[in-house]
């Protein structure tokens, strides 16, 4: 399924306007169902994102007590390691909105078994969620064309039974733990960020027929698919 693309003037406005996407979305989702379950990213767009949701006005637009958040992929550190997303999140939102302690849903990644840890992700997810998929989830873009944790030549890749799977990257020397296809794939609303002027290469490469195989052109959501995008990520 292709992605619209959504693409603003630089990364200041593209924060800007994903931060009202989301807030219309979690509304809405509160609104019809009661709840709003959304899996946070990593990297430098969505923290962007999370330190405007922790400003007014958007902070009061939302009832946090009915928002679920959960990681699409995490590093195996601990929570406090500066390489943690979870951290990250919790530095630029979770610390400065009225969310439960209990509605976090952090991936424990500071035991050694990354395995262990997919496995007790996905029992979470599956006790808090009970089959519902998400309603917003987010993901960035790295410059080899991965999305969460799902890089390329990795067996995650091909992982379609569980909902997280746990991997080695060998670039980075480091276990990881992510959502996989059918997760990303099945949740309400997709939402790809991309920004700056170093990612236009792998957005060239993304949008063209003669490169394949890259783990965001697996990507096939069947819901609402969105690319937020500056005009420097898009050529332009």
């Amino acid at each position: 399924m292709k992605a619209e693309q959504k693409i603003l003037p630089d990364s200041a406005k593209l924060i800007e306007a994903a931060a009202e996407h989301f807030v219309a979305t979690a509304r809405a989702a509160i609104a019809k169902r009661g709840v709003f379950y959304v899996a946070l990213a990593g990297g430098s767009t969505p923290k962007g994102l999370y330190q405007k949701l922790a400003t007014s006005p958007y902070t009061e637009q939302i009832d946090w007590s009915r928002v679920h958040l959960f990681f699409g992929d995490e590093r195996c550190v601990p929570p406090t390691h500066d390489d943690s997303n979870f951290k990250m999140a919790r530095h630029a939102l979770i610390d400065h909105v009225p969310i439960p302690a209990e509605n976090v849903h952090r991936m424990p990644t500071e035991t050694v078994d990354a395995q262990a840890v997919a496995e007790q992700y996905a029992e979470t997810m599956a006790e808090v969620m009970d089959g519902a998929p998400f309603d917003l989830l987010l993901l960035g873009l790295g410059p080899d064309g991965h999305i969460a944790s799902l890089f390329p030549e990795t067996l995650a890749l091909d992982v379609t039974d569980t909902l997280t799977t746990s991997l080695f990257v060998e670039k980075f020397e480091s276990w990881r733990v992510t959502m996989t296809y059918p997760v990303i794939n099945a949740a309400r609303q997709v939402i790809v960020f991309i920004s700056g002027e170093a990612k236009a290469a792998i957005v060239k490469d993304i949008t063209s027929e003669a490169v394949t195989g890259l783990p965001v052109q697996r990507l096939a959501p069947e819901n609402d698919y969105f690319w937020f995008m500056d005009e420097a990520a898009a050529g332009q």
